[in-house]
């Protein structure tokens, strides 16, 4: 944005003088920027924070959970990396109990690559969301974030 000094009676100018250093526009716009990035952080939760969630299954059900997980503000990578950031491993199945009438749902598990701890867990009934792989995965990373695991003191 370029920034127009106007000139008034008496040989003034109007607006900010660079020289005198106010930059009041800039402040404002980092504080703005600052918050929206806050807003992304926090709904993480603290038990996840800092941890890249490596999803490397690439069906269209892995794919939309790695959509959504980047939607919610984690960071995801598709492949194994060493020497990286902290990372968990998604791992994540359908399950039905054996017999007639049973719903399947979906397991979803967090795992810290280096210590194998899971990190994140949830579970959801699969007749109760949309049929697509998207709304699935939707549903399930909002499950994930419901009910974060505690972190061991």
């Amino acid at each position: 944005m370029r920034r127009i000094r106007l000139p008034v009676a008496g040989g003034q100018t109007k607006g900010p003088d660079p020289s005198t250093g106010n930059g009041q526009p800039n402040a404002l716009l980092l504080c703005a920027f600052l918050a929206i990035a806050a807003c992304g952080a926090s709904r993480i939760p603290e038990s996840l924070r800092g941890y890249e969630i490596l999803v490397d299954r690439h069906d269209p059900q892995g794919t939309e959970l790695a959509r959504a997980l980047q939607d919610y503000g984690f960071r995801v990578r598709r492949a194994v990396r060493g020497g990286s950031r902290p990372t968990a491993a998604l791992v994540f199945f359908t399950y039905r109990d054996p017999g007639s009438g049973t719903a399947p749902w979906l397991h979803l598990r967090l795992a810290d690559t280096r210590s194998g701890v899971i990190v994140g867990a949830a579970t959801i009934l699969l007749d109760s969301v949309g049929a697509t792989p998207g709304a699935r995965a939707e549903a399930a990373v909002r499950a994930l974030l419901a009910n974060p695991i505690a972190t061991p003191p």
